[in-house]
């Protein structure tokens, strides 16, 4: 399904709560490989799980840290020519659609010292509409200044050079969290990720891999496999994909 197709599911959000999330079970299927949304391999992190299906992008919102578990998008050459038109208005904002317990609100993240940082990027959104979804907090994980308008802003940039060469590009980005006890943020405990991934898979190159970046002041980055994204996760970005595919990352751009 295109974009502008995509547009009839501005007014649909499916939620759900509790109980496994698997590849069955999205009712935006136009974002995923094979139409399968990411697999959660450890079924711990369905816990208090809410799945959003928006314009541009889905995204599976945790209610245990506060964000989400991760954020895909179908991104394409046409809907980058759009977004280069649409003016970055900022519109930062709770997610009324995650019952009020399992969500972040703003002042959770004022005086945290990390940002708000989008796992689907509003430069991404083909419209003011679709712009203003990417704001929600539901996508949003606290990252650290420097990673999110360094390195991380240059993935971006590489992905959507990527994405306009190749014609389409299929992007899941989430968190992972690394030791029993991770650092919180406000009132709510928004949990703080020790790293940032961004998985992509590229139809015409049959190939898959993932950048993976510290969220600290000297940010490493990283390509790996997409099977180290499972490794260290527990979702699968891609359960459509071969085991070969998973196994052999293609080759992509590290960011200085």
């Amino acid at each position: 399904m295109s974009i502008r197709h995509a547009r009839a599911f501005v007014a649909l959000v499916t939620l759900c709560l509790a109980g496994a999330v698997n590849a069955s079970d999205t009712a935006c299927p136009q974002f995923f490989p094979g139409e399968q949304a990411p697999d959660l391999i450890d079924n711990s992190l369905a816990e208090r799980t809410t799945a959003l299906c928006n314009e541009a992008y889905s995204v599976l919102a945790s209610g245990v840290t506060k964000g989400p578990l991760w954020s895909a998008e179908h991104l394409t050459a046409a809907q980058i020519a759009d977004a280069q038109n649409t003016p970055r208005k900022d519109a930062f904002h709770a997610e009324t659609a995650i019952p009020v317990a399992d969500r972040a609100e703003l002042a959770d993240y004022k005086g945290s010292g990390y940002d708000r940082g989008h796992m689907t990027p509003s430069g991404d959104e083909p419209d003011a509409t679709a712009q203003k979804q990417s704001f929600s907090l539901a996508n949003m994980v606290p990252q650290n200044h420097t990673l999110n308008t360094g390195k991380w802003e240059r993935i971006e940039t590489a992905l959507r050079t990527m994405a306009t060469e190749d014609g389409d590009v299929f992007v899941v980005t989430g968190p992972a969290f690394d030791g029993p006890t991770p650092d919180t943020i406000g009132a709510d405990a928004v949990v703080v990720p020790n790293y940032t991934w961004k998985a992509i898979y590229a139809p015409s190159e049959g190939g898959a891999a993932a950048w993976r970046c510290s969220n600290v002041d000297a940010p490493v980055c990283a390509v790996v496999s997409i099977d180290t994204i499972v490794d260290e996760t527990g979702i699968d970005p891609f359960p459509s994909l071969s085991a070969t595919v998973k196994a052999n990352p293609i080759s992509l751009p590290l960011p200085n």
